[in-house]
């Protein structure tokens, strides 16, 4: 990415890759569609079972919850319980990467979720708030995330796929292994379909061309595939170093919305916090810290959490019992993990017939909101690499995997890459340090508190100084752009060093209180 020159139409990762929509069967006049049995009914399921069948393929996704009809989102958002999907009842914020997938090839679904109060937050819009008369390009129009409920993203899409394609949804059905027998060209297991037990204790066996496995972070993949005589499922796992709590609020009825200009969060290196629009004039705000800060832990209770979100610049406003109140409990998410699960191993799959998506495959951070646009972009990944290789189980797998490498990897390394470099702050703000000293006494450079020290002190600035930076970061934020192109781009390093030279000029950007004085706060609050 060159941010020098803007005028150049960018590459935009899209959610289909290279082939195009292809909305017919797969298969020939005279041939039945292949069955593809979608394992879990979270967003990773739902967005496999769209995708799968908008290209013609007969679907049945099996949920192991028993989720109640709801005649709302918001009926659904106090009903549902979804003890599999813990991050549903958590802030979400739906990147431009998935927004614009949704808009170009599901038009009807994303008419949809604006009736049921979803909100397209663009570019255009957060930029006026920031900078004076603005110069836009055209290619800003791609960055519009999209505002709603979690809750209220599953409840539409279920809707949708229900009545709109030949998809069948169950509910209260717990996959408890595979049907498989052993491929003679390849000697690798052949997955023909999963066993089942339903809530009320039948069990059923459920033939498939395909299984894909979106059960999510906990799925038992492993112990399917060791079940038949699969290789080991190696995986990849890194801590977060974090744990976040979210807490849902509503506008008051006669109360006008409280602005979004400027910035809707900040990372004060001890505490990192956010505000997030919903729909239904709903809105929830999120704080994260390290699970080794002992006093931070403490914002998982109410009162705390309150008095927390009220000592801060950004949502202090929102949480003014004259404008909102809250509606829910503080909900928190905890032992977060980066983690990848590798089905291909020594250039072949564990088992032909079978792929995970979504976070049963790669999942990260929650805190970079990268989980449901993965989720869309490894659904059309999964349903092209289908329709491309019908009848070539292994050329699946293999294009499936090459997708991923390409689509989606980068942004799990960047954000392992950042979860490093958060879990270092953080220790060096408990032990009370400064952690953007960098002149060491014997006039060498710490480099990490150095570039520290060029994100604190450069890089946040430039946001709110310089469009073509936070254009830059906004385009990788949304998955638009990759993460490796952002800072070695010589020109947009140098606008962010320029206003890091003159840190000594500006008044410090005091985005909260320090970490002793909140300290103070938690305590003051503590029942």
């Amino acid at each position: 990415m060159r941010p020098s020159d803007q005028n150049e139409k960018k590459r935009t990762p899209t959610a289909i890759p290279r082939t195009g929509p292809r909305t017919g069967p797969r298969t020939g006049p005279s041939q039945v569609p292949s069955h593809v049995v979608v394992v879990g009914g979270g967003v990773a399921g739902l967005f496999a079972a769209l995708a799968l069948s908008r290209r013609g393929n007969r679907v049945t996704l099996l949920e192991a919850e028993a989720l109640p009809e709801c005649a709302s989102p918001v009926e659904a958002f106090e009903l549902w319980e979804r003890r599999g999907s813990p991050q549903s009842r958590h802030s979400h914020a739906f990147l431009a990467r998935l927004h614009n997938g949704i808009k170009e090839l599901a038009p009807d679904l994303y008419a949809e979720l604006l009736e049921a109060g979803a909100q397209p937050l663009p570019f255009s819009d957060l930029v006026r708030g920031t900078f004076e008369n603005p110069e836009l390009i055209p290619e800003d129009d791609e960055i519009v995330l999209l505002a709603c409920r979690r809750i209220t993203l599953d409840w539409v899409l279920r809707r949708h796929i229900e009545k709109s394609t030949q998809a069948q949804c169950r509910n209260d059905i717990k996959v408890t292994g595979l049907i498989a027998d052993r491929d003679e060209a390849t000697g690798l297991p052949r997955v023909k379909g999963v066993r089942t037990q339903a809530g009320s204790g039948e069990v059923e066996e459920i033939q498939a061309d395909l299984v894909v496995d979106a059960s999510g972070r906990n799925t038992p993949l492993a112990t399917w595939l060791n079940e038949i005589g699969s290789a080991k499922l190696e995986k990849d796992s890194e801590g977060c170093g974090i744990f976040y709590c979210s807490r849902f609020y509503r506008i008051l009825d006669n109360v006008e919305t409280p602005s979004l200009e400027g910035p809707i969060g900040g990372d004060l290196g001890y505490l990192k916090y956010a505000i997030f629009m919903g729909d239904s004039r709903i809105f929830s705000i999120t704080l994260a810290a390290s699970p080794d800060d002992a006093p931070l832990r403490k914002i998982r209770n109410p009162d705390i959490f309150q008095a927390v979100a009220q000592s801060l610049p950004t949502t202090c406003r929102w949480v003014d019992s004259a404008i909102a109140e809250p509606i829910t409990d503080v909900y928190t998410y905890a032992n977060l993990k980066n983690v990848r699960r590798h089905f291909i191993a020594d250039g072949q799959p564990l088992a032909l017939g079978l792929y995970p998506v979504g976070d049963a495959l790669l999942h990260q951070n929650p805190i970079s909101g990268r989980g449901c646009t993965s989720a869309w972009v490894t659904a059309w990944l999964l349903a092209d690499a289908y329709a491309e290789n019908p009848d070539d189980p292994l050329a699946f797998a293999l294009a499936m995997d090459q997708g991923v490498n390409r689509e989606l990897v980068p942004w799990y390394a960047n954000q392992i890459e950042q979860d490093r470099a958060a879990r270092e702050r953080s220790e060096v703000d408990v032990r009370g340090e400064d952690p953007f000293a960098f002149q060491r006494e014997d006039g060498s450079v710490d480099p990490k508190a150095y570039m520290r020290s060029v994100l604190a002190h450069g890089l946040v600035p430039a946001l709110r100084e310089d469009i073509v930076v936070m254009r830059a970061v906004m385009r990788v934020f949304n998955m638009l752009e990759d993460p490796r192109d952002l800072m070695a781009a010589p020109d947009l390093l140098g606008r962010v060093l320029g206003v890091w030279g003159r840190r000594e000029e500006r008044e410090p950007l005091r985005m909260g209180p320090d970490r002793g004085e909140m300290i103070e706060k938690i305590a003051s609050a503590s029942p």
